[in-house]
């Protein structure tokens, strides 16, 4: 009967594009934390050789970055942050429990938090760093996720999906956030039926009352790199376009990837915000105005915040240095193993790897680096042709001269 109501109102020309909203809002957006619990590290060098095999994260310094984080959103105090995902490392118990004490201070101070579930935070396995190694430990459940959760956006939400964990949340007036999930209840990166069904109502309804409607995932909606589509895109990511389109939905914030970058699809404009726990350690700024939207990247200062706090410690005093070393680290010992026997000089080889930091450095962190030894990329295309990093390399040569950090709507 709703479908139908739907399919005779656009027939008559009477389902609005909604208005935007009256009065400007600011939203934090942040996703990818990855916080750990320091309960789980009872052999810190066991933790470290995990994390310097993945893609740059400082995950023994996620609860600093998470207070730093926190704190800035005191000090700004927006109208509302959003976490789109990934809010733990693997969904431990340890890390979800000491993350939400640390959140529950925003609510206080009247900063709503609005949490979405990413593929890490429920229903896998978490595990402890032990001297023997890693040891498989119980992660939260999806119901037990949705009741620790409560508090930041499903229970202040004006409707909940009753097949997911999605949820409409009211930011203003004339401004509402869909939070579209598709990790829990074995969705599987997939948007279910139902759920199709129950966001085809709230559109209605949101242009029914003229309020602009933002979403809100954790896997992206558009393909941002041709390496990055399976486990990463939406699996169904054509039929949601075609529903946001119908109801003017045209911006859809998401991470995952831990990279910043923003593709234009369709009149509908998808937003991957860089992992906060990943240098430059981004968190976005989005400004809805009465006819436009703003987004801006901004980087965290966590060295600032170790400094008020009296902390002593190197890494965290220069924390902008130490997190891009690390992360060119992780990059350089990848790309060391990748090239092993691949016929290149040594020379070439290590022109090859100094590039592959360089220019993984610009894709995560979004804008170009217009010094880069392009000559290196035709090394890569004749030793490395068609493997991973050469693809990904060159797509991010082909966005060169494009600053990810920042959009303007309309």
């Amino acid at each position: 009967m709703k479908l139908f109501l739907v399919s005779m109102l656009l027939f008559l020309g009477l389902l609005l594009l909604p208005d935007p909203c009256s009065a400007d809002t600011r939203i934090v957006v942040a996703s990818d934390l990855h916080y750990l619990s320091r309960e789980l590290i009872d052999d810190e060098g066991v933790l470290m050789r995990v994390i310097r095999a993945s893609d740059g994260k400082v995950t023994h310094y996620s609860p600093e970055i998470a207070r730093a984080f926190i704190d800035k959103m005191l000090e700004e105090k927006p109208d509302a942050v959003i976490l789109c995902g990934d809010l733990t490392l693997n969904g431990s118990y340890e890390s979800h429990e000491e993350l939400i004490n640390l959140l529950r201070v925003l609510p206080k101070n009247g900063i709503p938090v609005l949490v979405l579930s990413g593929n890490h935070d429920s229903t896998g396995t978490a595990y402890r760093f032990a001297p023997d190694g890693i040891a498989e430990i119980e992660a939260m459940d999806d119901e037990e996720f949705i009741k620790a959760y409560a508090e930041f956006g499903y229970a202040q939400a004006i409707s909940r999906d009753a097949v997911s964990f999605s949820y409409v949340y009211e930011a203003a007036e004339k401004l509402r956030i869909l939070m579209l999930d598709v990790n829990s209840n074995h969705t599987y990166g997939t948007v279910r039926d139902e759920t199709f069904a129950w966001m085809e109502e709230q559109l209605l309804a949101a242009n029914l009352a003229e309020a602009q409607v933002i979403a809100v995932t954790h896997q992206n909606l558009h393909v941002h790199n041709r390496m990055f589509i399976f486990g990463y895109q939406i699996n169904n990511a054509g039929k949601l376009l075609q529903l946001y389109q119908k109801y003017g939905v045209e911006l859809n914030l998401s991470g995952h990837m831990h990279l910043q970058h923003i593709v234009q699809k369709g009149n509908v404009t998808d937003i991957a915000t860089s992992a906060l726990s990943v240098w430059p350690c981004h968190y976005a700024v989005l400004t809805v105005k009465a006819d436009s939207l703003a987004y801006e990247a901004k980087e965290l200062d966590v060295a600032a915040w170790a400094e008020e706090q009296g902390i002593t410690g190197p890494d965290l005093l220069d924390f902008y240095d130490y997190s891009r070393d690390f992360f060119d680290d992780t990059t350089r010992t990848k790309q060391e193993s990748r090239l092993d026997g691949c016929g290149a000089s040594p020379e070439e080889t290590e022109r090859m790897i100094r590039f592959a930091a360089d220019r993984n450095r610009a894709i995560f962190r979004g804008y170009p680096d217009t010094d880069l030894d392009m000559e290196a990329l035709d090394l890569w295309q004749k030793y490395m042709p068609g493997s991973f990093s050469s693809v990904y390399m060159q797509e991010g040569s082909d966005e060169s001269v494009t600053d990810m950090r920042y959009l303007s709507l309309p």
